[in-house]
């Protein structure tokens, strides 16, 4: 944990297959391309939570730790810890960002990362019946996300200065995503239930 100059608070960055929730005044952060973070909150409490995912659903033999990796769980992971901290399930709100595109032509027209990502995202959301704020998905460019877990708020913004990395990473999902040729929307809620807890960062 660092502590946030600009704004004189902790700040928890969190990285792929991480998520960390909060109820005191800190800062979530954390680098996005074409994976998908959510913030949740309960202002009512209040206290809120980030998470950071990869790919909609695990290939078969997933290990445990990995669990958080994959958007079924990583939500799963993020309103379970959120529940201990008291937040009542139906006043929970999301802000959601992410599912920029990219990887090269060749590799999008394989598996569509991001756009698998949005689509399972919203639709975990309204099954869930949890409304959605305001989101920023799309395009081509990183995002930086600065979220205040007891106030609910979020700064994002695009940036260029580490473009290269995220490509090579995103490369990397893109050859996952290949080795399950069965990987489909409709498979997103079938997923095995690891009972990992993931990589939580809880201040």
């Amino acid at each position: 944990m660092t502590k946030n100059l600009k704004f004189g608070l902790p700040e928890i960055y969190i990285g792929p297959g991480e998520f960390a929730v909060s109820r005191e005044p800190v800062i979530i952060s954390t680098l996005l391309g074409s994976c998908i973070s959510v913030a949740l909150f309960d202002l009512d409490i209040p206290a809120g939570g980030l998470n950071h995912f990869l790919l909609p659903s695990p290939k078969s033999g997933s290990v445990f730790s990995e669990s958080g990796r994959y958007g079924v769980h990583a939500m799963e992971l993020l309103i379970n810890d959120l529940l201990k901290l008291g937040v009542s399930r139906r006043r929970l709100r999301a802000k959601v960002f992410g599912g920029s595109a990219m990887l090269s032509y060749r590799e999008k027209a394989v598996y569509n990362v991001p756009k698998m990502n949005i689509q399972f995202i919203f639709e975990f959301l309204d099954l869930e019946k949890i409304p959605v704020d305001s989101y920023s998905v799309g395009g081509d460019l990183p995002r930086k996300v600065l979220f205040f877990p007891h106030t609910g708020k979020v700064l994002m913004r695009f940036t260029k200065k580490t473009l290269a990395a995220l490509e090579r990473r995103e490369s990397q999902y893109s050859h996952e995503l290949r080795e399950k040729s069965d990987l489909t929307v409709s498979h997103l809620f079938r997923g095995e239930k690891t009972g990992g807890t993931g990589v939580e960062k809880k201040e």
